[in-house]
């Protein structure tokens, strides 16, 4: 009997988190109660209750789950090993797994980012991006002699650049696969920003015919 309680569990809080989405989408985080998410999903509110405190609890133990997956793909990154695989002009892995969760979670992400969404939540996310890289780099490289720039500018503009990529494909509608999205990452790290833009090799090309 218990695998049947777990599943109709589940069930009940997937239709829970479903209405609390929606309602989002429709008023807000600011406007969510237990009566409209409960009639939304068509549960009483003994049964909300049965699973979240109020419906901030709600919204909150959501973005704790979201979070926890995403983070834990998160953790998997190397940039070092990023690095390698842009050198041979290939997607690195496990930054399509990581877009492959923000991927799952596209609906959430989208409410979150928009105006009736909770914009300091992808934040978060680009702070815990910043303390990875840090953590990680400081392994691979403890020494700034080799550097270009100071470590802290180069954690975050490493973190904010691929944070913003990953907002601006959430906010146009996930357009491309997560491949595809790797992909694009893996050129600007390969070859910089400005050489991404096509304007080096037009220069190259005029100096050239002159």
């Amino acid at each position: 009997m218990a695998p049947k309680i777990d599943r109709r569990q589940l069930r009940t809080k997937r239709l829970l988190r479903n209405a609390m989405l929606e309602l989002i989408e429709e008023n807000g985080v600011q406007g969510l109660t237990v009566t409209d998410i409960a009639n939304r999903a068509d549960v009483n509110r003994g049964t909300f209750y049965l699973h979240y405190q109020d419906a901030p609890d709600m919204l909150q133990k959501v973005q704790d789950e979201v979070f926890a997956s995403v983070l834990k793909a998160m953790r998997e990154i190397d940039v070092v090993e990023m690095m390698r695989f842009s050198e041979r002009g290939e997607p690195y892995p496990k930054i399509i797994a990581l877009l492959e969760e923000f991927s799952r979670e596209a609906y959430f992400f989208r409410l979150m980012i928009g105006p009736h969404g909770n914009s300091s939540y992808i934040v978060k996310f680009r702070r815990v991006m910043q303390e990875h890289i840090a953590a990680r780099l400081a392994q691979r490289q403890p020494s700034d002699d080799n550097m270009l720039v100071p470590r802290d500018y180069l954690i975050t503009f490493i973190a904010s650049a691929n944070m913003g990529i990953i907002s601006y494909w959430i906010e146009s509608g996930m357009q491309q696969t997560p491949r595809e999205i790797a992909v694009i990452i893996m050129k600007l790290v390969q070859h910089g920003s400005l050489a991404a833009t096509g304007l080096r090799n037009r220069q190259v090309t005029g100096e050239n015919q002159a």
